[in-house]
């Protein structure tokens, strides 16, 4: 099979952008799921110093999914203290401050903007009920369709409102302002109530091909207006630290505060995608296929989403599958919890014990469903299946199996995201799993597109620093910046097809079809 292998790639141009003539510092801070971190990083995308506070997420009942908003602010103020203690000349040098964070959790806030209730976050099934109803009548899920050119699931922010406004009337009664997580920290930082463009669109209540407020939206899910703020796009100041929010942090009041995106967006921006065309993959716990536009490809199929970019006039259009590196944590812990400790690292352990392994792994297959499946089934009764057991199948053929069932998995997202009408023609790829050269060869042969693994692992960080830097007139190009500052390592292109995997994957797709009714009575 031919290929084109680099295990290095060149340093990019230390020329900096026209529009930045010195190095700058900025403070960055990424609001995640399990816990946010704080950063100072340079012009140059160097990061100085880095913090970090974990949080948990709360269930008070099944399907329940929330968060205490104070968490999220008191580990911010003590990731400035720590930062600020470690490097206190770069600290005071901060020219802005720029934010990213998880998409879709709401904050409630009464009249006097204090927290009337715990977030709802975006892993909440909570408004499973509501989310059926409007997708099983035909018209409101085509309503909901051409207003926001995606279908509504339990993720989205506004059938979690209906939820509170149907169940808690007690809590909603007094319901004057929902803001989204990175939104809220903005908040007690400037005292300035906005959002942007990519995080509207995770609202269910923006229409993402106009970017303005879907009134329309608005009155099907029965909220008021003015409960959300106005969206802006991403690279602009909204306001700067007031004087409270300066004793609390540290940061010298009066620094400016941009608006900043959803963590995706920032990831994606700071691997590098910041033209139309340009592909990110992100083998995380998920495994996400981000592709940017210069307009948006609504997926009348219902397979993909489409949401706004970080960038003005560019969307982004994801394929997710659920448990990419997952699937390989759930062996571990499976099957090799207690061997890991004092045995050095099982993922080194693993990359060895499937050298020999061929192509194709003896013909066992591995569907990776242990959670469900998004891109394109969006089947939550999907399950982990392995296919193809024989007398001669041993661990290492399980493990093989699996990184090629996970490759498999993107390769149906990227066909799927290419279908809707644009090439892919180039993969930046970030993730703990890509360190991988056998993983990244596997999903190379399986892809057939040229791949490169992004060299920071946190692109969220130089993401958020790049729209900073814009807004703050220190960059006259994100792009240009993008294309001087992102730095990869590897390239991989597999340029003919391998008969072993193309037959495999023709074997994947049938299998999930066969199973899907299964699937579906073992759920019920």
């Amino acid at each position: 099979m031919q290929k084109f292998w680099s295990e290095k790639l060149p340093e990019p141009s230390s020329e900096r952008s026209k529009g930045e003539r010195e190095i700058n510092i900025y403070l960055v801070l990424d609001c995640g799921t399990t816990g946010l971190k704080v950063a100072l990083i340079d012009s140059s995308g160097k990061v100085l110093g880095i913090d970090n506070a974990e949080y948990p997420i709360l269930s008070p009942q099944d399907g329940y999914a929330e968060q205490n908003p104070d968490v999220w602010w008191e580990g911010f103020i003590n990731c400035c203290k720590a930062l600020r203690e470690k490097l206190p000349a770069e600290f005071s040098q901060i020219l802005g401050l720029g934010i990213c964070g998880q998409m879709h959790t709401q904050v409630y806030l009464d009249k006097g903007s204090c927290v009337l209730r715990p977030a709802i976050t975006w892993m909440d099934q909570r408004s499973r009920e509501i989310v059926d109803k409007i997708n099983s009548n035909p018209d409101s899920k085509k309503l909901v369709f051409e207003q926001t050119q995606n279908l509504a699931t339990t993720t989205y922010t506004a059938p979690q409102i209906q939820w509170v406004r149907e169940h808690q009337p007690e809590i909603w009664s007094q319901v004057t302002h929902v803001l989204v997580a990175k939104d809220y920290i903005k908040y007690l930082l400037t005292g300035t109530m906005v959002t942007d463009y990519s995080e509207a669109s995770g609202t269910l209540l923006f229409n993402v091909a106009t970017r303005q407020w879907s009134e329309q939206m608005f009155r099907f899910f029965n909220i008021d207006r003015s409960i959300l703020p106005d969206a802006l796009p991403s690279d602009e100041v909204i306001g700067t630290v007031s004087n409270e929010a300066s004793r609390l942090t540290g940061i010298k009041a009066g620094t400016p505060v941009v608006n900043g995106s959803t963590d995706n967006s920032a990831a994606a921006l700071g691997a590098g995608m910041s033209e139309s065309g340009q592909v990110t993959l992100i083998i995380g716990t998920a495994g996400v296929i981000s592709v940017c536009s210069d307009r948006p490809l609504p997926d009348p199929k219902d397979r993909t989403l489409c949401w706004n970019y970080c960038l003005r006039d560019k969307w982004i259009t994801l394929g997710i599958t659920q448990t990419a590196g997952e699937s390989l944590n759930w062996f571990k812990n499976a099957f090799d919890k207690t061997e890991e400790q004092g045995s050095g690292d099982i993922f080194d352990q693993y990359n060895q014990a499937i050298a020999d392994i061929p192509d194709g792994a003896g013909g066992l297959i591995f569907l990776p469903y242990l959670n469900g499946e998004r891109t394109p089934y969006w089947d939550a009764n999907a399950r982990g299946v392995y296919y193809g057991i024989n007398l001669f199948t041993s661990k290492s053929h399980f493990i093989k199996a699996l990184m090629e069932g996970v490759s498999f998995a993107l390769r149906n997202c990227v066909e799927t995201v290419e279908s809707l009408g644009i090439d892919i023609d180039q993969i930046s790829a970030v993730g703990g799993g890509l360190k991988s050269d056998s993983w990244l060869n596997t999903l190379g042969k399986i892809l057939r597109k040229p791949i490169r693994t992004v060299k920071m692992a946190d692109t969220g960080l130089v993401g958020n620093m790049l729209i900073c830097a814009k807004a703050l007139g220190n960059s006259k190009s994100i792009e240009e910046s993008a294309r001087i500052l992102i730095r990869f390592e590897k390239q991989i292109h597999y340029t003919e097809a391998s008969p072993v995997y193309e037959k495999q994957y023709g074997l994947f797709l049938e299998l999930y079809e066969d199973l899907k009714g299964t699937f579906q009575k073992s759920a019920n």
